[in-house]
């Protein structure tokens, strides 16, 4: 499964505000309360949609910017899911070859443990103004649930090659992706080292070129990629499109958004290269199993990509993204949430559970011990509502309160099946907010004080073509 964010940016917008005319296409920019965290669980929930959870055995993030230098951050996507405490977290990260050695080291996790391993790749990237990653740079999350039966494409072989390649890096205190001249990174590291990974894995298996069906190529960009690839024998028609020009160059999401749309297209039997790069190279073999007949996502790449809203002004990419700081709104400065009170309502706050009375069936939110309908008194089971469509009831355009997007849309929403709560609805304009329509709960970032970002669930609109 893949997500991408609502917002685009046009390359043409980030011209103009330097008085340039601007380049041909856009970037995909997430909104200011999304981070890499909240696109991996969005796209998360649509991997594992159809699975058990008791199922899943360990949960991956790779990501080259995950909101904390120290804190994991798979296990705020666990939490998120609801998948438990007995199971395995990791991050992976540094490197945009992070994908890649997360998906082997759930493969291999997969094969060693018996369990599903939930595999995640988000990025968030910023170039700096003015400068070349500005417009090239996007932001999306895609997910893999790796297993043993039952699966679409399987791992037949793979070859790893590492080196000590400096082209894109970020020091701690970076707040933009620094690099060296392209041409330089093309010819050096990139061409050498992704065919010395091609190479070897052709060797290994004994198949040439002609024999792939698609190839999923990671480049700098799209001309430097597909030169490549038809250098290395295998032809136009076989390399997945890149998708950069719609959405930008997404780190580690932009494999794995080409491998989703590879599977999205493949037959019985077709086989698949998919190579990354980053401080060296991965080369991975798949072949399409009888399963991948009839398969269809829940959210294609061409929904998603169909689904924006490309008229977001330039300086409010600005401050979205941290860049600039402008004057807050006149109130109170949001104090940090009490972390152990955070932790106390872990069901609640990370899963969105509300509870329901065992005695009348009545859902309430947040959970309470006392019904409101038939006043029995601690006879409640927790009832999650984080897969549930929403209606809303009345809403009110809130632009007092503190906001990195003002005005807020503050909605009262009643679930499907009972359950009612007051919720921000975000991915909206104000003006087509109206009582009746359809929402259902995303995965958000509510404030980030002192380092700490505080997530809960906020609300976006149900349309039909996504």
């Amino acid at each position: 499964s893949v997500y991408i964010p609502y917002y685009r940016l046009k390359k043409e917008t980030t011209g103009q505000a330097f008085g340039k005319k601007g380049g041909k296409g856009a970037k995909a920019v997430a909104y200011c309360d999304e981070d890499s965290v909240t696109m991996a669980v969005a796209a998360a929930i649509d991997a594992v949609k159809n699975t058990n959870v008791d199922e899943i055995g360990a949960v991956y993030f790779a990501s080259t910017t995950s909101p904390y230098a120290e804190k994991q951050s798979a296990t705020q996507i666990a939490a998120a899911l609801d998948l438990g405490e007995m199971i395995r977290t990791g991050d992976f990260a540094n490197s945009l070859r992070a994908n890649s050695t997360a998906l082997l080291a759930g493969r291999d996790a997969a094969a060693a443990d018996g369990k599903k391993v939930l595999v995640t790749f988000s990025d968030c990237r910023t170039g700096a103004p003015e400068g070349k990653f500005e417009d090239e740079l996007g932001d999306a999350a895609a997910a893999f649930l790796l297993g043993s039966e039952n699966v679409l494409a399987e791992i037949n072989y793979r070859v790893s090659v590492s080196k000590d390649a400096v082209d894109e890096w970020r020091a701690d205190d970076d707040k933009f992706v620094r690099f060296w001249d392209v041409r330089y990174a093309a010819a050096a590291l990139y061409g050498p080292l992704v065919k010395k990974a091609v190479d070897a894995v052709l060797a290994q298996s004994l198949l040439k070129p002609s024999d792939f069906a698609k190839m999923i190529i990671y480049g700098h960009d799209d001309k430097i990629r597909t030169s490549l690839a038809l250098k290395l024998g295998f032809t136009s028609e076989q390399i997945v499109p890149s998708y950069y020009g719609e959405i930008g160059n997404t780190g580690n999401a932009a494999a794995g958004l080409m491998l989703c749309k590879a599977l999205e297209d493949a037959k019985p039997g077709d086989r698949l290269l998919f190579v990354t790069y980053g401080e060296g190279a991965d080369a991975i073999i798949l072949t399409a199993t009888d399963n991948i007949t009839g398969f269809t996502p829940s959210r294609t790449i061409s929904q998603l990509i169909g689904y924006k809203d490309d008229s977001l002004p330039y300086g409010k990419y600005l401050k979205w993204k941290g860049i600039i700081s402008t004057e807050p709104q006149r109130r109170p400065a949001q104090e940090r949430s009490s972390l152990p009170d955070y932790y106390r309502n872990y069901k609640k706050n990370n899963a969105l559970y509300g509870s329901r009375c065992k005695k009348c069936g009545t859902i309430v939110f947040p959970p309470q011990r006392i019904c409101v309908h038939c006043g029995a008194a601690d006879e409640f089971e927790l009832y999650s509502l984080r897969d549930k469509t929403a209606v809303v009831k009345t809403f009110t355009i809130d632009g007092l309160s503190i906001s990195m997007d003002s005005p807020n849309i503050v909605v009262d929403i009643e679930f499907e099946g009972g359950g009612k709560m007051l919720n921000y609805l975000v991915d909206c304009n104000k003006d087509n907010v109206k009582v009746g329509m359809k929402v259902r709960p995303s995965f958000r970032k509510l404030f980030e004080v002192n380092g700490n970002s505080t997530y809960f669930w906020k609300v976006v609109p149900v349309h039909e073509e996504v």
